[in-house]
């Protein structure tokens, strides 16, 4: 471990509160222009992802989870950042497959009547409304990146195809949730 990433573990568990902000002007551009440019990213969400790094960093340390490194703070920081940005992407994959069965199944001009931000945002409310084992599986598999063995065991089905079916079945019930939902708008 260098010098410098001692001192910033050591600071922190001392309760410096100046080292994070030092860590987090320090970096902030170069994450938000590495993130932007090689994972897809918005400004914006590279923002929030790299404030969301320098916070689990501050945990780790705090939980005394890190004592050392065998990479540089930078390459550390970066690769927490990237976890977050691949659960981030994960978690866009639910709403867009959702969304694309939608639009895919209802392209008769009502796109043109909700704004994509609006339809976003009912897929999220719908997404976050949805009961058990669904939401869970999905949140397992997308947000958290468990494999379907890992599910299986968690929810307790009797194996890796039963909680991939029942994962098919929840991306299925929740596309038809966003139809039916969007029908019944229609008739109101």
């Amino acid at each position: 471990m260098n010098l410098e990433t001692s001192a910033i573990i050591e600071a922190i568990k001392a309760g410096s509160e100046k080292i994070l902000l030092n860590i987090y002007e320090a970096h902030r551009n170069d994450f938000i222009s590495w993130a932007t440019h090689n994972h897809h990213v918005s400004r914006e969400e590279a923002k929030d992802i790299f404030q969301e790094s320098v916070i689990a960093f501050y945990k780790n340390v705090k939980m005394d989870k890190l004592k050392s490194l065998d990479v540089s703070f930078k390459t550390y920081l970066f690769s927490i950042g990237k976890n977050i940005m691949l659960n981030v992407v994960k978690r866009k994959g639910i709403e867009s497959k959702a969304l694309e069965g939608f639009t895919e199944s209802n392209d008769n001009g009502i796109s043109e009547h909700y704004e994509k931000e609006h339809l976003i945002n009912f897929v999220k409310r719908l997404y976050q409304a949805m009961g058990s084992p669904c939401k869970e599986i999905l949140e397992m598999f997308y947000e958290r990146g468990f494999d379907m063995e890992s599910i299986a065991v968690r929810i307790g089905y009797k194996n890796a195809d039963v909680a991939k079916k029942k994962k098919y079945e929840c991306l299925k019930t929740f596309e038809d949730r966003i139809n039916m939902s969007h029908f019944k708008n229609i008739i109101n």
